[in-house]
């Protein structure tokens, strides 16, 4: 863990276990930036780059387990602030396209103007109708068909009998007489 003769730090074995393991990879770039930091600090307050023996110190601490334990805690903090941050991005996206999308249905369903108005038209019509054959029934209800088909199409409708009787005054009589069986 600590730095073998050589001045090589074996952190990165200890916190990122395989070429796939992201967070591990994250975890080493906390310690990289921690790193950073700490040597800033020391050329502020020194003025002059640390030597290898001038980080010993930032070395035995950054490879203790505690703080191996810190930079994997924080990895895992980061990439849940970005799975999370990425997911409600998404969501955002989705929520937009499919509130779109259910506009476009909406509108797409519903009638313009003059669609609208000769519905209106063609449904007022219907309903005339249907009351003037409601009106018209009930009327001849009370008038009798026969009433109701003369009084409608102007016509007299007579019984076949009478009307036979009809025939049979306007027809000159056509009885053999007395004197045409005499021939």
């Amino acid at each position: 863990m600590t730095m073998a003769g050589g001045g090589y730090n074996y952190i990165y074995e200890e916190l990122v276990a395989d070429e796939s393991d992201i967070l591990g990879k994250l975890a080493y770039s906390s310690y990289k930036r921690q790193k950073i930091e700490y040597i800033q600090a020391f050329i502020a307050k020194h003025g002059e780059d640390p030597t290898d023996s001038d980080l010993t110190a930032f070395h035995d601490i950054s490879n203790n387990a505690s703080q191996l334990d810190v930079y994997r805690n924080q990895a895992a903090q980061l990439a849940l602030s970005f799975l999370e941050t990425s997911l409600a991005n998404e969501a955002k996206e989705l929520e937009e396209l499919y509130l779109a999308k259910a506009n476009n249905e909406i509108r797409s369903f519903r009638p313009g103007f003059w669609s609208g108005v000769s519905q209106s038209v063609v449904g007022s019509g219907c309903f005339v109708l249907l009351v003037g054959c409601l009106v018209f029934f009930t009327w001849s209800l009370k008038q009798g068909p026969r009433q109701v088909i003369e009084q409608v199409f102007d016509v007299a409708i007579v019984d076949v009998p009478l009307a036979e009787q009809a025939v049979e005054s306007r027809l000159p009589d056509q009885s053999p007489t007395s004197e045409e069986g005499a021939i």
